[in-house]
């Protein structure tokens, strides 16, 4: 088994949202979790989990003038394995994984609901190497359709 793991083989087209409308992570981790739970992906329990895993570990990530955030939490909330991409309508304020006092303006939010703790490690060279470009950002806020963003994120 190899030790990476490709998120684009991970995300699903029904579990990517576009234009989201919320102004806190708790609205964006709601709409996240009922999504989750309506897909069998996650445990009714999964919206706790997130919000107790990401007061504890921050999940904003900097990556320039725009962010993400990859918020998680342990296994026993889930079912399945699922990646949700999503694009609120406008920036949600996320804490900074390095600083806990410093917030982002993050503009994608990638969920992930992953069996094991680990596979979030395997997972990273891939997620990273392309959200650490800007413009990959930029052009997944610009996507009106779910199928846009499964084509960009082709063999990542």
């Amino acid at each position: 088994m190899s030790d990476k793991i490709k998120f684009s083989e991970r995300v699903r087209e029904d579990l990517i949202l576009l234009n989201v409308e919320g102004e806190t992570r708790e609205d964006i981790f709601k709409q996240v979790a009922e999504l989750f739970v309506e897909k069998g992906i996650a445990k009714d329990t999964y919206y706790q989990g997130l919000l107790d895993r990401e007061a504890e570990f921050p999940t904003g990530l900097p990556i320039g003038d725009y962010n993400i955030a990859i918020p998680h939490t342990y296994p026993e909330h889930y079912n399945d394995i699922g990646i949700c991409i999503c694009v609120p309508k406008n920036p949600i304020k996320f804490y900074d994984m390095g600083d806990k006092d410093h917030e982002l303006d993050v503009h994608v939010v990638v969920a992930l609901a992953l069996k094991k703790m680990d596979d979030s490690i395997k997972m990273l060279p891939s997620l990273m190497s392309f959200f650490a470009d800007e413009d990959n950002i930029k052009a997944m806020m610009a996507c009106k359709e779910p199928s846009e963003i499964m084509e960009m994120i082709a063999g990542h």
